[in-house]
């Protein structure tokens, strides 16, 4: 089997790029690395540049280069594809449409649909039971967010943008708090000091164009005080999970925000709900997710380059990707390409 894993950096690979190449390769997979942002076509045939991995080299780290021969390569010569970063905002609309393009005649670990419309806070309500979710607004409207949450003068919210990651904007707002309204207003575009400049109406129309944008008032939840949890979910099985500890001047865990990973166990109730929202993500194609959770509730999905796998193996010092990749090409040697090897061990 050849996989190819687009990334945005071939000479710095991220976390995930580093532990699957070296978890496919072991299982004699041949692995291609190639840029995302690089997507182009011949005739209508797609293909990037990119690098195909040296057979017998050292295994990578997160921020290596990768080495090997670098050219162009087609992703229809390729049985399986990983989209493992998101292209750049300037030119996302034509790389996703290539892509998708592609994925008509070549398997990719996680579908193109699946990755644009539930890499999203707006699918929590579609993906999770009500009672593992948490109650939010999302509109692009201040005034509507800004009533809502005087309507609970005694409830605590979390704001923040629908589409952002790594703790992005994400504004924690106490009963009465003398900045919220700034913050609701900031998050929506600022669309009523844009009125007054613009003569733009309600949702900021005018000169400067269409302002107003989303985002997403959901109720604090009091058990992200206890802990966050980063469950990774491989074809609807959970293989690795730590936790995520806040810095003291900050209620954010995300590790790009100060989070500390941590060695957790998960119990018996928080493994089933990670597998059965990862069979439920299957049926959209999505084989591989980053599940943020707060048991009972589920605080994020994750599924374009989640991280998980680097700092399951740091807390714990058990590398799953050995298990990962094993998962992946059984899914896609049964579902997809029957004829590409008698097993996991015998990729060809």
């Amino acid at each position: 089997m050849r996989l190819l894993i687009l990334t945005k950096h071939l000479d710095c690979l991220g976390q995930n790029d580093a532990a699957i190449c070296n978890g496919f390769r072991r299982f004699g997979c041949e692995v291609i690395f190639g840029e995302i942002n690089a997507i182009a076509a011949d005739d209508y045939r797609y293909f990037t540049r990119g690098v195909l991995v040296q057979g017998n080299g050292e295994p990578y780290h997160p921020g290596s280069a990768a080495l090997g021969n670098r050219g162009a390569y087609f992703l229809d010569e390729c049985q399986l594809i990983w989209v493992l970063d998101m292209p750049q905002d300037s030119m996302a609309r034509d790389v996703w449409q290539m892509l998708w393009l592609a994925s008509q005649h070549t398997a990719f670990v996680n579908s193109i649909e699946g990755m644009m419309f539930l890499d999203t806070k707006h699918a929590l309500g579609y993906v999770l039971p009500k009672e593992n979710r948490a109650f939010s607004y999302i509109s692009n409207d201040f005034s509507l967010l800004w009533k809502r949450y005087q309507q609970s003068p005694d409830q605590w919210w979390v704001a923040k943008p629908p589409n952002a990651f790594c703790g992005q904007n994400v504004f924690l707002l106490p009963p009465n708090g003398p900045n919220v309204r700034t913050i609701l207003q900031c998050l929506t575009g600022n669309t009523v000091a844009q009125d007054e400049f613009d003569t733009a109406g309600q949702f900021g129309y005018g000169p400067a164009g269409f302002k107003a944008e989303y985002a997403v008032l959901q109720q604090f939840i009091p058990e992200v005080a206890q802990g966050e949890k980063r469950v990774i979910v491989a074809c609807g099985k959970a293989v690795a999970w730590h936790g995520r500890r806040n810095p003291p001047d900050d209620h954010r865990s995300n590790i790009t925000q100060g989070g500390k990973p941590i060695s957790v166990d998960l119990h018996s109730g928080e493994i089933e709900l990670a597998e059965l929202i990862g069979r439920k993500l299957m049926t959209h194609g999505i084989n591989f997710v980053g599940i943020d959770m707060a048991y009972p509730y589920i605080l994020e999905l994750n599924i374009a380059n989640p991280a998980g796998l680097y700092d399951a193996k740091f807390t714990s010092g058990i590398d799953h990707s050995d298990q990962v990749a094993e998962l992946i090409i059984a899914h896609f040697e049964k579902h997809c390409h029957p004829g590409l090897g008698r097993g996991p061990h015998h990729c060809q």
